[in-house]
């Protein structure tokens, strides 16, 4: 459970990047975004509306802490106006103080709650500034695993769009001795079923860590023994805290081409593979090494590779394609050094914490404009 004092420690917060609510202006609308992006909100009906989907936590914010957000609400008054039970209620109080958005104090024996600083953009400046130190500090173990690597980047990475998702924890008495998957736990990458001893997620951290080139789903389960399924959701969480990315695996681009070319000339024939299958598009002395030897029957791993040497990754890419492949991508993490993981994690915590900002305070010009 949380220990807050004085409202300005932040021990535990999930930080989601949510599209951002566009021009509006609707309260309802800007505080269930601030609880979705908190992580306090696990899931919503599509098909609903936001005042439909109210639960209890927005039932607190909009009817208690938005109305009065200086003033200081204990539980038996909060049940009293939403209609929530104590016990309801407590949960509630206790996930908005654990993520930083409200703090308390004992008043009179009774414990009263507000707004973390007195308002929304002081409470994201609060969570935001201790998000990032608690995070700096916790990475330093995973800094410490990294291999330095300078060969793991030579490929670029996929421009890939995923919302950045992580949790940020304070570090707390020791719950397990080894630090890395505590670290690793405590970030969310094991999920929120946590299994003591079911260690698959710092396994695949270890073996990324020291990898120095890009690893396939199917590798990662032969060196873990995991299942693709189980592999596939851990480095999806991974990818999405910015710890991981995809890069195309270069030493199969040659074997998979190599597959295309004999599959499709022996489907479809020489004209299909200069026309369709793209190989026109090639230099005219690597079209006609490739085709010479497909002709003749001497078709080789070895000849091709030779063939198409000097082509770059992405004219392999496209030849690919062209010949009906798909790219194997694998996983590696997304820095040469440890400082540069820990970079790219800080720049997708760093936008999130942009976004909570700006919008915390168009919620309190909001709630300005309405007294």
């Amino acid at each position: 459970m949380c220990t807050q004092l004085e409202g300005y420690i932040v021990i535990r917060a999930r930080l989601v990047e949510t599209a951002l609510p566009a021009g509006s202006r609707d309260p309802q609308v800007l505080i269930s975004w601030i609880l979705d992006s908190l992580g306090l909100v696990r899931s919503r009906s599509d098909t609903k509306s936001t005042a439909e989907g109210l639960g209890g936590i927005n039932k607190i914010m909009s009817q208690c802490f938005m109305t009065e957000p200086k003033s200081g609400w204990t539980a038996s008054e909060i049940s009293d106006i939403t209609g929530i039970s104590s016990t309801g209620v407590h949960h509630q109080l206790v996930k908005l103080s654990d993520s930083g958005l409200l703090s308390s104090r004992s008043i009179g024996g009774k414990r009263t709650y507000m707004i973390n600083g007195g308002s929304f953009s002081n409470a994201a400046e609060i969570i935001g500034s201790n998000s990032l130190v608690i995070i700096r500090q916790r990475l330093r173990i995973l800094v410490e695993h990294v291999s330095d690597s300078s060969e793991r980047m030579v490929v670029k990475g996929e421009e890939e769009s995923l919302p950045f998702r992580i949790n940020i924890v304070g570090l707390t008495p020791k719950m397990i001795d080894d630090e890395l998957v505590q670290l690793s736990i405590d970030l969310g990458f094991s999920g929120d079923r946590i299994r003591l001893g079911d260690n698959l997620h710092v396994e695949l951290l270890k073996v990324l860590a020291k990898s120095n080139k890009p690893m396939g789903i199917t590798d990662l389960m032969e060196e873990t023994g995991g299942s693709r399924a189980r592999v596939g959701r851990i480095l999806d969480r991974m990818r999405c805290a910015g710890l991981l990315e995809r890069a195309v695996v270069a030493s199969r681009l040659d074997v998979d081409i190599f597959s295309g070319l004999l599959r499709q000339y022996r489907a479809r024939g020489m004209d299909w593979l200069v026309g369709r299958g793209g190989l026109s598009r090639l230099p005219k002395k690597v079209r006609e090494s490739l085709t010479e030897d497909l002709e003749k029957g001497s078709h080789t791993l070895e000849k091709m590779s030779d063939s198409i040497g000097d082509l770059t990754i992405n004219e392999k890419r496209v030849m690919l394609n062209m010949l009906g492949g798909r790219v194997p991508l694998g996983y590696r993490v997304t820095g040469s050094t440890g400082e540069d993981v820990m970079r790219s994690i800080l720049i997708g915590l760093e936008r999130v914490i942009s976004r909570i900002t700006t919008i915390s305070g168009r919620l309190d010009d909001v709630i300005s404009k309405l007294d």
